[in-house]
């Protein structure tokens, strides 16, 4: 299995509140990384109900239709591969509108026009019944389907992100990262199919949870290798180096007073969180990191340069601190007679998950 692939970037964690939504119209655009092109995004589709409650045959003929018109726009539309080499369509043609399901309902569809003619109320009604059943199993593998594609676009971005670093580390250390992405895809396809054996849209939440499960330790463990990897390469150049930032022509914030005895410039009261800073495609794949940086101050406390003195292995959560780092506000150093004086501050900065995340794992 390769280790750099194009990355899909929406996050479990995006899909569990996204629940709500309807099939295939919650958001499966993948959100557009500013350092490298993402892979296309699974096929858009009409509004479809999680559960159906067919009263009419007016109501049977529009879920059949708006199935169809679903399975076309995933047929034609083009998407990302899983984990595994597939993409939306192959799951789709496997699990949903069978030719065996088709039959059925056309059966059904049969049976339900001629108790219409007959009058048969109470016939009928149970037909419908019949069908409905039917149509909800279908849209939720649809959802089942999506979930289980979604649970993949973290690992997958992982993967990628850990490609410069893995090119020369090891073999051990690429083959223990293959691995435990193999494990992880063999771990989530189990989940998928034993969602599809019985599918129930009051089982979709539960459904999304153990998802969430299974990729929460890898992910940690993706993290965990990264920042192992950023540590035992230290002394060779870095893969995902960025720019330093500098204040240019931008005025400086009026000046800051010094505290007494303190010999080097300091971080400001009110330094911005990490987390306003914190990039999107990361953190909506789960990515954490932490970055140290080394910012020149001047005697006024206007920061002239923000550069990388350890990376955090992952360009946009360094690009990112830096930014912070630019948009902080220090207190200059301390020179002789407390006289303020120009200087430089390290200090670092973490891209944590909140504990909802780490409490899955």
């Amino acid at each position: 299995m390769p280790i750099l692939k194009a990355p899909r970037v929406r996050s479990l964690l995006l899909a569990l509140a996204a629940l709500p939504c309807t099939l295939l119209s919650c958001s499966l655009a993948t959100a557009q990384d500013t350092t490298q092109k993402a892979s296309p995004a699974p096929a858009a589709a009409p509004r479809s109900d999680r559960k159906v409650k067919l009263t009419t045959l007016e109501e049977w003929d529009a879920q059949i239709d708006l199935l169809l018109r679903v399975s076309q726009q995933v047929y034609a539309g083009s998407s990302s591969e899983d984990l595994g080499g597939h993409d939306l369509q192959y799951y789709w043609q496997q699990y949903v509108l069978s030719s065996e399901t088709k039959d059925k309902l056309e059966t059904l569809r049969d049976k339900a026009q001629k108790q219409s003619v007959a009058k048969d109320t109470a016939g009928l009604q149970h037909t419908l019944d019949e069908a409905s059943a039917i149509l909800s199993a279908e849209h939720t593998k649809g959802y089942v389907i999506v979930m289980f594609l979604t649970a993949q676009a973290p690992v997958n971005y992982h993967q990628y992100q850990l490609g410069p670093w893995l090119a020369r580390a090891t073999d051990a250390d690429r083959q223990g990262i293959n691995d435990r992405v193999t494990a992880t895809y063999a771990s989530l396809s189990k989940e998928l199919q034993d969602a599809i054996k019985q599918p129930d849209a009051d089982n979709l939440p539960a459904t999304s949870q153990r998802f969430m499960k299974l990729i929460a330790e890898p992910i940690a463990f993706f993290n965990s290798e990264r920042a192992r990897l950023v540590k035992a390469q230290a002394d060779l150049p870095n893969p995902v180096a960025v720019s330093a930032r500098t204040r240019g022509d931008k005025p400086c914030p009026a000046p800051v007073a010094p505290v007494k005895g303190r010999d080097k410039p300091s971080l400001g009261a009110d330094f911005p969180s990490s987390e306003a800073f914190y990039p999107a495609t990361p953190k909506q794949n789960d990515v954490e990191g932490a970055v140290t940086l080394r910012a020149t101050v001047s005697e006024t406390g206007c920061v002239q340069k923000a550069e990388i003195a350890g990376t955090s292995g992952v360009a946009q959560l360094d690009e990112s601190a830096l930014d912070l780092a630019m948009a902080g506000s220090y207190v200059p150093a301390a020179g002789p007679g407390d006289k303020p004086t120009a200087g430089t501050v390290l200090f670092r900065v973490k891209f944590e998950q909140p504990d909802v995340f780490n409490s899955a794992r």
